[in-house]
């Protein structure tokens, strides 16, 4: 992950799952998960990333619990104290997903296994599951959390939460609305951006490139900050991103620019490094041991590639001045979106290796007249003409970042 220069680490659910193969179905959020190793682990874990300057980042689920029988018979006194009563949880039901209240009190799973929804009026048993949560991110100092099943959560409980913990939570809400999903931004942190990765999956698949600009200028005017939003192209819940399109490494190294210079905070989920394919769960979940750690993998060197250029970029200026502005479109058509950010212009594309395309003209950037610019990707050079206008050159549909020579760092030497 260094080679990468990665910034933060994510792990899985910590606590003791019901299922050995579904960490997310646990049955007791007091005790780690064995599988993943000791206290003592996790601790050495946690202190080595900080001491690289690194952060790490747990998923919790506070919405369920997991029960080895159905509904109608789960046994809650294996259960630990105060959920071994069915006081607990929500009384049984099947969600309708047209009733926000059938969301928030309605069980997930009602066959076999079930997951119990949590009763988070009773004080006691909402009280005991926040605490759990704080209590692992202060013994093992964690610095941020993933929030599964946030939609789920009623808001004011998520607010509670969120105050509990006192670090940075992005909560799961699994819709492609905006307008719904910015609700949740104030109750927590931040929110996975499911609005804008849809459009953004349907881009770069071939569609045309309008529809994500357009939920990107929408995400600026519903969220207070949208550099807080997590951005990702693969998770466990989807299909992998190479699942989708076969064999096109073009169109991968394309997501990929546009995830790490989006604003909001890119989330590479591991074994796209490696293009992982799996399609539905548990496919999407497979074992990173098996790629081998191939460091030579074309989209390992790309991902590295790109964070020293994010990382170039942001130092250019100040970060504060990076992070705080985010990335506006500069224009689009059909097979391309050209967007700046902080001191550089990246132009994607979703022609793919097998499309043909003349390029894209820029047609305003930040960039002044006359400026010599490259493209850190393959040292291609161009002149700004006026307003910052350029001609971003075909490149067998791959994307471009460019920036202004004399910035270049120790970049296209």
């Amino acid at each position: 992950m260094r080679i990468m220069v990665v910034s933060g680490l994510a792990l899985h659910p910590s606590y003791n799952p019901f299922l050995t193969g579904i960490p997310d179905w646990g049955n007791d959020p007091f005790t780690l998960n064995p599988h993943f190793g000791t206290a003592d682990d996790l601790k050495s874990l946690s202190a080595a990333l900080h001491s690289r300057g690194m952060s790490l980042m747990i998923d919790v689920v506070i919405n369920h619990l997991a029960a080895n029988q159905a509904s109608g018979s789960v046994d809650y006194s294996v259960f630990p104290s105060p959920f071994n009563s069915a006081s607990a949880f929500h009384s049984p039901c099947d969600i309708d997903y047209e009733n926000q209240g059938s969301v928030e009190n309605c069980w997930l799973v009602t066959d076999t296994p079930s997951l119990p929804d949590v009763n988070s009026e009773n004080g006691d048993v909402y009280t005991a599951m926040i605490e759990s949560v704080a209590d692992i991110v202060n013994t093992y100092g964690i610095d941020g959390i993933r929030l599964d099943t946030a939609k789920h959560v009623p808001k004011e409980y998520l607010t509670k939460f969120q105050e509990a913990v006192g670090v940075y939570v992005t909560g799961e809400v699994l819709d492609g609305n905006p307008d719904f999903v910015a609700g949740y931004e104030g109750p927590l942190s931040s929110v996975l951006n499911y609005p804008l990765w849809y459009p953004l999956i349907d881009s770069f698949m071939g569609g045309d490139f309008s529809t994500l600009a357009s939920m990107m200028s929408t995400e600026v005017s519903l969220f207070s900050d949208v550099n807080a939003l997590a951005n990702f192209l693969d998770n466990h819940d989807q299909p992998r991103f190479a699942s989708r399109q076969g064999n096109d490494l073009v169109r991968d190294r394309n997501a990929a620019t546009y995830l790490m210079f989006a604003s909001g905070i890119p989330i590479v989920y591991y074994g796209f490094e490696h293009r992982f394919g799996g399609a539905a769960d548990p496919d999407n979940r497979e074992a990173l041991w098996g790629s081998g750690y191939d460091t030579d993998a074309d989209l390992y060197k790309h991902i590295t590639l790109l964070h020293q250029i994010r990382d170039l970029a942001s130092n250019i200026g100040g970060k504060a001045e990076y992070f705080a502005w985010g990335a506006e479109v500069l224009g689009t058509s059909s097979q391309y979106l050209a967007m700046k950010r902080g001191p550089v212009v990246v132009v994607v594309s979703n022609v793919g290796a097998q499309g043909t395309s003349d390029g894209f003209s820029v047609p305003a950037s930040q960039f002044n007249s006359g400026d010599a610019i490259v493209d850190l990707f393959s040292c291609t050079t161009a002149t700004a003409g006026e307003g910052g206008a350029f001609e971003s050159t075909a490149n067998g549909g791959e994307s471009r970042v460019w920036i202004r020579t004399q910035d270049k760092g120790s970049h296209c030497p």
